[in-house]
């Protein structure tokens, strides 16, 4: 079975296929996980979402020390995380990042001391002056040329001679760069960044009842960027897995990178999964872009058809999984007369070679069909091969199912105790249809079946299950009888 990455792209605005025979400018790894926190939120640095990225820059240097600056980062970016590597004999001797962005108020607060020229509007006229900037804040306080204090309680605009420095029209690296000749040095880049994610979504359309049922099952991946910035011409690799990343306060950037329009990722290859330290890694075969804002769906598994599954009905009683400490020997323990409880329908199958699939198959969203009727959907966990899978498909709309218990005795010289329950079950379907009945015995863990109305199975050291068939348009009632010891 093979991982498929088709030519398949839809973004938040408009994406355009790629062009495959330009070489890529740099390689983004994406990680999954925290999909639906990205793309409902603007990214922040240590936000949710994490990618890494690299690229090769290259700057023109004189001989000595050189100061060069690089923009279009995104506001995700960990700047604690940004390295410039020299291919050559260049030496990266400082860095720094500026994210204050150039706003009124930024402006203003580095501007102090600076001469400012203001602009007042008094009556139908404009009046200007010009002095060194004291104060800023509930109006502008200036010291005029001649040595007179001005205060400005409200101005028009004001005019800088320059930009004060650490303000930015974009969030901007700069670095201080020795080399000792002048010419063209290049440099590895790579910085971690948040307001990336993807996840996987599947689409099963499965057919018949019970251990008759097949299906057939295809995925995509869902790549959302709300890093702040785009990734044109880039590798991308998904890895399935989500790496521990330590809690950090990075600078928050308030400046949102207007969408344009970008070209889409493009894969007309079928890449396998590879291992990728603790994950599985899926790796495009050709160069595309992310525009920031957009959700791309690329394609990831092929279709997969006629896959062994089993479909089933479920109602299940259960206290949790707690275990007591000793017999709970209260009779009204778990007592009740005709407690509805939902029948729930239920598609699972073993991800192995099998029975078709033994692929790993990423997490993600599983949307599940039944030809063209809509039947659910449910989430899927990371699943390596030969994995057992279930998911829920939700509750039947004619199986019913009610729980009563009708006896409980106990024997507190014997030290025993008995319990009769009966779940009645009501299919108003044209077809049969088997019920399976899940019963937590939660009083204590010696225990022993005195009798059942159908055989049982035991699933654990305190569950059992009973298979109960149901004939059309009818009901039955399975009634068992437990003894407890202690």
């Amino acid at each position: 079975m093979k991982f498929n990455l088709l030519a398949a792209s839809t973004t938040l605005g408009l994406a355009i296929m790629s062009n495959t025979t330009q070489a890529a400018d740099g390689s983004l790894t994406i990680y999954s996980g925290d999909y639906e926190s990205v793309a409902q939120s603007e990214a922040n640095s240590g936000g949710p979402g994490f990618a890494l990225f690299e690229r090769k820059i290259g700057f023109d240097l004189k001989a000595g020390d050189n100061e060069v600056s690089l923009g279009g980062l995104p506001r995700g970016m960990d700047s604690s995380s940004l390295v410039l590597r020299p291919d050559g004999s260049a030496k990266v001797r400082g860095q720094r990042f500026d994210f204050a962005i150039a706003g009124q108020d930024e402006l203003l607060r580095r501007a102090l001391g600076q001469t400012v020229t203001v602009e007042q509007a008094v009556g139908n006229d404009r009046q200007t002056y010009t002095g060194q900037l004291m104060s800023a804040g509930n109006g502008l306080t200036l010291k005029l040329a001649d040595g007179r204090i001005k205060v400005l309680s409200s101005y028009a605009s004001f005019e800088l001679p320059r930009m004060p420095d650490g303000v930015v029209n974009e969030p901007t690296m700069r670095w201080t760069i020795g080399n000792p000749n002048s010419g063209r040095e290049n440099f590895a880049l790579s910085y971690a960044t948040s307001g990336l994610a993807w996840r996987a979504e599947y689409l099963v359309n499965a057919s018949g009842f019970g251990k008759d049922c097949k299906m057939d099952i295809e995925g995509a991946a869902m790549v959302v960027n709300r890093s702040g910035a785009d990734f044109n011409n880039v590798m991308l690799t998904l890895v399935a897995g989500q790496p521990n990343r330590a809690a950090s306060a990075g600078p928050q950037m308030m400046m949102a990178a207007a969408p344009r329009m970008q070209k889409g990722m493009l894969a007309d290859g079928a890449p396998d999964a590879q291992a990728s330290g603790e994950y599985q890694a899926y790796k495009l075969p050709n160069a595309g872009s992310l525009p920031q804002g957009s959700v791309q769906r690329l394609p990831l598994v092929n279709a997969a058809n006629n896959i062994a599954c089993e479909r089933r009905y479920e109602t299940n009683y259960s206290t949790g999984d707690w275990m007591p400490p000793y017999p709970i020997i209260d009779e009204n323990y778990g007592a009740g007369e005709g407690q509805e409880l939902p029948v729930l329908a239920t598609l699972r199958f073993k991800n192995s070679k099998a029975a078709g699939l033994g692929v790993p198959l990423p997490a993600g969203r599983v949307r599940m069909f039944d030809g063209k009727d809509f039947l659910g959907e449910a989430n899927i966990n990371h699943t390596t091969a030969n994995q057992d899978v279930t998911l829920q498909i939700g509750s039947v709309f004619d199986l019913k199912s009610t729980r009563t218990r009708e006896d409980f005795k106990i024997d507190r010289d014997g030290r025993t105790m008995t319990e009769r329950v009966s779940i009645k079950l009501i299919n108003s379907k044209a077809q049969a249809a088997t019920i399976r009945v899940g019963e937590r015995l939660p009083r204590w863990s010696d225990w022993e079946m005195v009798s059942s109305s159908v055989p049982f199975e035991k699933r654990n050291a305190q569950t059992v299950s009973f298979d109960v068939p149901v004939a059309a348009d009818s009901e039955t009632t399975l009634t068992y009888t437990v003894r407890y010891r202690w």
